[in-house]
């Protein structure tokens, strides 16, 4: 047999960067083997210029759109804007991981070569435009991630962690691959393209198989982004996986799901949004409820952020329901705007966590700005703006989302949309009370005289720095990302 490799349509620019995190991957891992104990620094730096020459190769991708491999990977802007989060999510814990990783006596090479694979899944992810290629930019993100939940090899609650990410993580890949089995045995088709020739016909919406083969995709895809009612591991793993694990799962691992929720749901099934919108909105709303109710009662602040981020997932759900590029457009924003103020809310959990997992108990955080002013200063701007309080970012990236939701009731003349909206208001006002707690107990005067204060870390206090002021400058001018947001939603199959 003669395979026509021309028809294949291979084009390495389209994954240039996956293929340069890839390649810094194995060099790490290489470098790893030379390269003595006490100067594992240099692998953090290697994976740092990896990751930026990947922040580079994404640039060319926009404002194009171009398929390679089949039809199986695209390079345009949707791609290149989740390419950009998640290399800056990367480049940021390499930075901060060393310090974390000595005081844990954690500092192992393939600590670096399994965030490079997470990340080279991630943008995999983001570029998908087959099912097969979802499936296996999931499972490159999820192997690697397990392995890091579980990389404090000698605690037992990170094995713990490691272990109910992996069982319930297999159980969501079942419903993964069986839904993806059922919309090929209704279309005949893996590629997006040809789902949506098959979803635009007018028989579309009556087609049992394709219908149910969406439901169990969703499920896979809803286990990954952390929302409700397929939320169970979260608190758990969040909890004991090390802090710079969290820190890093809790915004890459969300931002590529959503990039994966976001291109099957408003680029190939926008004609059937009358059928999936009643499902993934009580998705929402139980998310929205379940996140901010239960953080309400949270001692342990990694818990808290955790049941926090799954009520950020519902937020992040609500672009989506309306199937419009305006909605998916506020969602992108979200994510950017959770991304940066999630990612320091975690890094300064990292920080006072470097002593040991007992500094997570709110109780340890009283006095913090007499103790350490600087992380409590820092903190006090993620809570504020998860919150969303303005004139934080967190408060615009709220305000889209309403507004996406606002303006599909007005444009369907439909009162479908209003139910999650109210839903979502009054969890805002719910969700005040555990943020700002965090706050006050910072502002608490501490038990016992303070004698010292101890520094930060030139790494730690730079990233805390960036993402701070970025948490405030995006607050003050949010339409530069709004505007790239919405130039990456308009993804076209």
């Amino acid at each position: 047999m003669i395979v026509n490799v021309n028809a294949i349509g291979i084009d390495y620019t389209t994954i240039l960067p996956e293929l340069v995190v890839t390649g810094t991957a194995i060099l790490v891992l290489i470098l790893d083997l030379f390269i003595p104990a006490d100067r594992r620094r240099i692998l953090a730096l290697v994976a740092i210029l990896g990751l930026l020459g990947a922040l580079v190769a994404s640039i060319p991708l926009w404002g194009h759109n171009k398929f390679a491999f089949g039809d199986t990977v695209v390079g345009d802007s949707f791609a290149a804007f989740f390419n950009v989060i998640l290399a800056l999510t990367s480049i940021l814990t390499v930075l901060i991981s060393p310090r974390f990783l000595r005081a844990r006596q954690l500092d192992y090479g393939e600590y670096y070569v399994l965030i490079l694979a997470a990340t080279a899944g991630m943008m995999l992810l983001a570029a998908a435009t087959s099912l097969m290629t979802i499936f296996l930019g999931i499972e490159l993100l999820s192997l690697a991630l397990y392995v890091l939940s579980g990389f404090a090899r000698t605690q037992l609650r990170s094995q713990e962690s490691a272990l109910k990410y992996l069982l319930l993580g297999g159980f969501a890949t079942g419903f993964l691959l069986y839904g993806m089995a059922l919309i090929y045995g209704a279309t005949g088709a893996t590629t997006l393209r040809g789902l949506a020739l098959v979803a635009g016909s007018p028989t579309a919406g009556g087609n049992a198989l394709l219908l149910l083969g969406i439901g169990f995709l969703s499920v896979g895809l809803a286990f990954k982004a952390s929302a409700a009612p397929f939320h169970m591991w979260t608190p758990d793993v969040y909890e004991g996986a090390p802090t710079i694990v969290t820190t890093f799962m809790s915004v890459a691992t969300k931002a590529a799901a959503f990039a994966a929720v976001g291109r099957v749901f408003v680029a190939v099934f926008p004609a059937l949004q009358y059928r999936w919108y009643v499902p993934l909105a009580l998705i929402a709303v139980f998310s929205l409820f379940i996140g901010n109710l239960v953080a309400i009662v949270q001692d342990n602040l990694k818990r808290m952020l955790a049941y926090s981020g799954i009520a950020h997932a519902g937020f992040i759900l609500l672009g989506v329901l309306p199937g419009t590029p305006d909605g998916l457009a506020s969602t992108l924003f979200y994510i950017a705007a959770y991304a940066v103020m999630n990612f320091g809310a975690f890094a300064v959990v990292t920080s006072v966590g470097a002593r040991g997992e007992e500094t997570a108990n709110i109780n340890y955080w009283r006095g913090l700005f007499y103790r350490r002013p600087f992380l409590a200063t820092t903190m006090t701007i993620f809570m504020l703006s998860l919150a969303g309080i303005p004139p934080t970012v967190g408060f615009f990236a709220k305000l889209f989302v309403f507004r996406s939701l606002v303006v599909a009731a007005q444009t369907a003349n439909s009162g479908q949309f209003w139910a999650p909206l109210i839903v979502a208001i009054v969890m805002t006002v719910v969700s005040f009370y555990y943020y700002l707690r965090v706050v006050v107990v910072m502002l608490m005067t501490p038990e016992g005289e303070v004698t010292e204060r101890e520094p930060v870390g030139a790494s730690m206090g730079t990233v805390l720095a960036i993402s701070a002021a970025a948490t405030v400058i995006l607050g003050l001018f949010p339409g530069v990302i709004f505007d790239w947001a919405s130039t990456a939603a308009g993804v076209h199959l």
